[in-house]
């Protein structure tokens, strides 16, 4: 589930936790919980704390993913930001989260001098209409746009018939580009698939938030035929193995979506 050699994937799981550490090779805290984007299988941003480094011992802070390095031997993350910076940070009570809105996190990126995913190759205009969409709803906690790992791990998986298929069991996160490779999903015995699990592209899941539950779009036959893994041996991810994975349910890989969106010429 989480190859230390594998320098490209890891699961959820395993990220939480690890400890931090800055160029100076000082402990600065661990990852508390990755912040996912429900609408683009991102992660939002990183819960970090300071475990007592500058007086910050008392507080959770929200940090870009884009500003960590794995530091695969160490099995610990870089965090590549100024101790002045982080000693004027705007935290939070670990009892008092944010409700997350893209335009919160707007002014977390800003801060730390990131711009945010969302905006990347987006006019200002779209993104002012971007905005003016999601200011009204995604401070709603029943209609979130985002939810932390731990929270959305060990869902239920309903079918478009309403049936139970079983439950999200992992996420495996891309290092490089902070998103949600594949959902990791057990059956729970649902089509006698109940000894193994499967990794099904994030696109194919719709939240169902008043049910606490996800919604799978994908025909029985399909799941019926899919290739699993023992829950003891887990496959090594790579982006090889990882198109073919999409190509079977019908899903572009993100990574190619991203390299025709980035041509010039595209709009």
């Amino acid at each position: 589930m989480a190859n230390r050699d594998n320098l490209d994937f890891l699961s959820a799981s395993t990220i939480k936790g690890d400890k931090v550490v800055n160029r100076e090779g000082e402990d600065l805290g661990k990852i508390e919980e990755l912040m996912i984007d429900l609408h683009d299988g991102r992660i939002g941003y990183v819960v970090l704390s300071f475990g007592g480094f500058l007086g910050l011992g008392d507080k959770l802070f929200a940090i870009p993913w884009q500003a960590f390095k794995l530091r695969t031997h160490e099995h610990a993350f870089l965090l590549d930001i100024p101790k002045e910076t982080l000693k004027k940070a705007e935290g939070f009570d670990k009892d008092n989260w944010p409700v997350t809105s893209h335009e919160w996190l707007s002014t977390v990126y800003g801060y730390y001098g990131y711009q945010p995913y969302w905006q990347t190759g987006v006019s200002e205009e779209a993104e002012s209409q971007r905005m003016a969409r999601t200011r009204g709803t995604s401070s709603e906690r029943e209609n979130p746009d985002f939810l932390s790992a731990g929270t959305l791990k060990g869902d239920k998986v309903v079918n478009a018939d309403g049936e139970d298929i079983g439950k999200i069991e992992e996420f495996m996160i891309d290092l490089t580009d902070g998103r949600i490779a594949y959902v990791v999903l057990s059956f729970g015995g649902f089509l006698g698939l109940g000894d193994k699990l499967f990794g099904i592209p994030w696109q194919a899941f719709t939240l169902m938030p008043h049910e606490h539950a996800f919604l799978l779009d994908v025909p029985k036959d399909v799941l019926e035929k899919a290739e699993g893994f023992d829950k003891n041996n887990w496959p090594v991810t790579n982006r090889e193995w990882l198109a073919t994975v999409y190509s079977y349910y019908g899903y572009q890989p993100y990574w190619q979506t991203q390299r025709i969106e980035s041509r010039p010429g595209n709009i």
